[in-house]
């Protein structure tokens, strides 16, 4: 008798089951969205932190080399950098809008040029993730700083 009361003691009940099935699902639904949000949080701090970089660089290149350093962006084939060509990607989420960025004819790149006194011409960038989270890389004219802030939704 004892060894039969043993037998239906070991295991769950089907509803046992069903209960903690019902509970990790609801847990993982609700989990995995934050978890998809921070890598999207993630991605655009990466491309805004490589922008803003590239263009402090290419101020502090100018000052160092004595010789003007233009920073390209390349929008037909989502490119910008320094170099030429432009080395970098610009992911396909993003959309990168200037007003008054002057044009290199021999390219068609769009440049923000930095001088050797630190001053630059241009204006800022305003920087667009999936038509609808938008920052602005604004760049003091005449000190060349870089600053960045978040714009209200376009």
């Amino acid at each position: 008798m004892r060894l039969a009361s043993l037998k239906r003691s070991l295991g769950f009940t089907l509803m046992e089951l069903m209960l903690v099935l019902i509970i990790l699902t609801l847990t993982i639904g609700l989990i995995i969205p934050r978890i998809g949000a921070g890598w999207k949080r993630m991605e655009d701090r990466d491309v805004l932190q490589d922008i803003t970089q590239t263009l402090k660089r290419g101020r502090l290149r100018a000052m160092n080399s004595g010789e003007i350093i233009a920073f390209r962006i390349r929008g037909s084939e989502k490119l910008f950098g320094l170099e030429l060509p432009p080395a970098h990607r610009i992911p396909e989420n993003v959309d990168i809008f200037a007003d008054h960025l002057e044009q290199d004819p021999e390219t068609g790149d769009h440049v923000i040029l930095f001088y050797p006194d630190g001053s630059i011409s241009g204006s800022d960038l305003e920087v667009v993730f999936d038509q609808q989270r938008s920052f602005r890389i604004a760049i003091h004219p005449l000190f060349g700083t870089v600053k960045l802030s978040r714009s209200e939704s376009r």
